[in-house]
């Protein structure tokens, strides 16, 4: 009698996750709907690794949703520095206003209502519900995308249309009733621990005996990447302002868009003079301007590169007609504010 793969897949997964799944991540230990809400946040296109400490801080400062909410998106983008992609934050925020004043303080358990919250999709609602043990519903992270399509042999590209359907029917179809928690966070662990994009080790892998793309020697062609785009190059100045010898000039940038929300150097292109520029800005005197070497950020989409230049002028700061919300801050202060990770570096190296 031929097995259903789909069956063959669930029951394989839950018993190797007993035996080798991750069980102490730190979104584990007492786990909540809030905390796989937030975990599943930040492990957005973002690596265990470099969550884990994140999600830590967090979760001392937050530690229920009603916190989150009362605090400002200065403190949320503060905590959430360095890790990338902010408008998830912006969108954690909003949320833990809509939980507290449409919920009653409590995230909601069923998945239409969850499909209403910024910043939640299917798979994050899916995942909510599902490692809570409250209902199961399938998920498709980039791990459970990598063991669906190598185990059923799926070869196009996840992005397109007809190959994310197929995918979300896999999902679905082997998501099991019974031990839907388990299995759910078993399938992630295996994609992230054993059905590695590059040399996965598939000697380890439960389901290789039936895996499509192990028989047929397709393991390193499935799934299909992502044709890969040249990645465009922008360069700019980041103006370091110094007034009276301490308090740092920033600004905050528009809600929307890269680093939205967070508190940065003014920019100005290349072509423009940082010496001009300040003094059609400030009435203060430029006691002196340093370059300091140029280095790159890296984006998912293009390359940045920074032009740091140190720019210190004489007297207190008095506001300008600049249009952007700026202010001048001491050492002290910048603990406090939610700095892009160049922008971090750069106030560390100045200080």
């Amino acid at each position: 009698m031929i097995q259903d793969p789909h069956k063959y897949l669930a029951a394989n997964v839950v018993d190797w996750w007993h035996q080798s799944g991750r069980k102490t991540l730190p979104w584990q230990i007492n786990p909540s709907k809030y905390k796989t809400w937030i975990s599943e946040i930040m492990l957005q296109q973002t690596q265990v690794a470099t969550v884990e400490s994140y999600f830590i801080r967090f979760m001392q400062r937050f530690p229920e949703v009603t916190e989150l909410a009362s605090s400002s998106l200065d403190e949320v983008l503060q905590l959430w520095s360095g890790l990338g992609y902010y408008a998830r934050a912006r969108n954690i925020h909003r949320s833990a206003h809509i939980i507290v004043n449409q919920y009653q303080s409590e995230l909601p358990s069923d998945y239409e209502s969850l499909l209403t919250l910024p910043g939640i999709g299917k798979s994050t609602a899916g995942a909510i519900l599902s490692l809570s043990g409250i209902e199961p519903k399938p998920i498709l992270d980039a791990n459970v995308k990598r063991v669906l399509s190598r185990f059923f042999g799926v070869k196009g590209w996840s992005g397109e249309s007809k190959v994310s359907k197929q995918l979300w029917d896999l999902s679905a179809k082997s998501l099991p009733v019974d031990n839907f928690q388990i299995y759910t966070q078993g399938i992630m662990d295996l994609g992230a621990t054993v059905c590695l994009p590059k040399n996965p080790n598939c000697s380890n892998c439960p389901i290789v005996s039936k895996c499509y793309s192990y028989l047929n020697q397709l393991v390193d062609e499935i799934p299909r990447k992502k044709l890969a785009k040249k990645k465009r190059t922008e360069s700019t100045y980041f103006l370091m302002i110094i007034f009276d010898g301490k308090k740092l000039f920033l600004e905050k940038r528009k809600p929307k868009g890269i680093w939205g929300g967070l508190w940065s150097f003014p920019q100005i292109q290349l072509a423009d003079d940082p010496k001009v520029w300040c003094e059609q800005q400030f009435t203060n005197k430029i006691l002196w301007v340093d370059p300091w070497e140029p280095f790159k950020h890296s984006f998912s989409h293009f390359d940045l590169y920074i032009h740091p230049i140190q720019i210190r002028m004489d007297g207190q700061f008095m506001n300008t007609a600049y249009k952007a919300k700026t202010q001048s801050f001491s050492l002290n202060q910048l603990d406090s504010l939610g700095l892009s990770a160049p922008v971090k570096g750069l106030v560390n190296k100045l200080y």
